[in-house]
C-alpha cells in the first residue's frame, strides 16, 4: 500500500473508530480474533489492534502501480513477512499467513504469485479491505490455465463470504472495514445510477444529479452503488449486514476515501437469503462523519438536507435490531 495512505485521518479512524469497534466485538464474542485484510508492509493497523487479534490473513501486492510480475521486487511481501514474524515470536499472534499478489488476483485464482494456495479454514472476526483505487477498475491477473483475466474488488468481497459462509461454525459474526477512492469509472456503477429499479434510490439519485457540484455528486452516488451492492452480497450469502454511518474524509495528496462499516451476523436458523433489517434510502439520507481538527464530525454540505447521526460507533451498532435479536446472549 503507497505510504500517502497513512494519513492524519486515517490513523484517527484506525484507532478511534476501529478498535474500539474491534475491541467490542471481542468483549461480545469471546473468542478468537481472525484478521484478514491488506496491511501495509510495517503492518501499522496490525499493530493498531495487536492487543485484540490473535491471527492474521494478508495479502501485500509487490508493486501497487502494476499488474503482478514475478520480476518484480518482493522487497514490500518480505518486509511484512518480517513484521508478523516478529509478532509471532513475542507472542503476540498465533498464526499468519502472507499472500503475495492483489487480493482480488490470489482469492479467484486461488494461489498468490509465489505459488502458495490460498487457505481461509478459520471463521474471519476482522476483514480490513483497503481498496484505494476505484472500486469498478478491473486488474488483469493470469489464471491457472495461463490465460489473462479480469478482476474486480467485488468479485474478490463476494468469494471472501463464499468462503466465510462454506466454514462449519454456527456462530458467524465479524465486521468489514472497508475503505475505497472517491474516483469512480466503468459500465456498472452508470448503469447503476441511471437504471436502478428501487424507487428509493432512483428518488435519491434524482436529487443528487440537481447538485450543482461533481464534488457533491460523486461520493453519494457511490455509496449508493456501495450500500445497494454489498447488501445483496451479504444476504445472498447468508449474511445479515448492518451498515454503520459512513465516513468521508481526505488524505494526504487531497485524495477523497469513503470508509464502510458493516456488521456481519450469520444466519443460525436458516439458510438462503439473509435478512435485513435496514433501509437503504434511509441509509442514503444520512450525513457523513468526517474527520476535522482530528477530531469526528458530522459533514455539512451546501443545502443537502440530510440527517444527523451519531459518532460512537458502538452506541450505534448497540441499538440496531441486528444487534439486539443476534449478539445479545438470551
Amino acid at each position: 500500500m503507497p505510504e500517502n495512505f497513512q494519513s492524519p485521518a486515517k490513523i484517527l479512524i484506525r484507532k478511534e473508530w476501529s478498535k474500539k469497534l474491534i475491541e467490542f466485538v471481542k468483549r461480545k464474542l469471546q473468542k478468537k480474533i481472525i484478521y484478514l485484510g491488506l496491511p501495509s508492509p510495517d503492518a501499522k493497523d496490525i499493530l493498531e489492534w495487536i492487543d485484540s487479534l490473535d491471527g492474521v490473513i494478508a495479502f501485500q501486492c509487490r508493486d501497487y502501480r502494476h499488474r503482478s510480475a514475478r520480476e518484480q521486487s518482493r522487497k514490500a511481501v518480505d518486509t511484512l513477512e518480517k513484521q508478523l514474524d516478529k509478532l509471532i515470536r513475542q507472542k503476540k499472534i498465533e498464526t499468519f499467513a502472507v499472500y503475495d499478489g492483489y487480493i482480488e488476483e490470489v482469492i479467484l485464482r486461488g494461489r498468490d504469485n509465489s505459488d502458495i494456495d490460498f487457505r481461509q479454514d478459520d471463521v474471519i472476526t476482522v476483514y480490513n479491505l483497503d481498496f484505494c483505487n476505484q472500486i469498478t477498475s478491473p486488474i488483469k491477473f493470469v489464471d491457472k490455465e495461463g490465460n489473462i483475466e479480469e478482476a474486480f474488488k467485488f468479485d474478490a468481497i463476494h468469494e471472501l463470504l463464499k468462503y466465510q459462509r462454506s466454514i462449519k461454525n454456527q456462530s458467524k459474526k465479524f465486521i468489514m472495514f472497508l475503505t475505497i477512492h472517491c474516483g469512480y469509472e466503468g459500465k456498472e456503477l452508470e448503469n447503476f445510477i441511471n437504471h436502478h429499479h428501487d424507487s428509493g434510490i432512483s428518488s435519491y439519485h434524482n436529487n443528487i444529479k440537481k447538485l450543482p457540484d461533481k464534488s457533491l455528486k460523486k461520493p453519494r452516488f457511490l455509496k449508493s452503488y456501495m450500500l445497494d451492492s454489498l447488501k445483496e452480497y451479504f444476504k445472498t450469502q447468508g449474511f445479515i449486514p448492518e451498515f454503520l454511518p459512513v465516513i468521508y474524509y481526505q488524505g494526504v495528496g487531497g485524495n477523497k476515501l469513503l470508509h464502510f462499516t458493516i456488521f456481519g451476523t450469520g444466519m443460525p436458523e436458516k439458510t438462503g437469503t439473509a435478512s435485513f433489517f435496514q433501509d437503504i434510502p434511509e441509509l442514503l439520507k444520512q450525513k457523513f462523519i468526517t474527520v476535522l481538527d482530528n477530531k469526528f464530525e458530522l459533514l455539512k454540505e451546501g443545502n443537502i438536507e440530510e440527517n444527523d447521526v451519531q459518532l460512537n460507533p458502538t452506541e450505534i451498532f448497540s441499538k440496531s435490531k441486528t444487534y439486539k435479536k443476534y449478539w445479545i446472549k438470551k
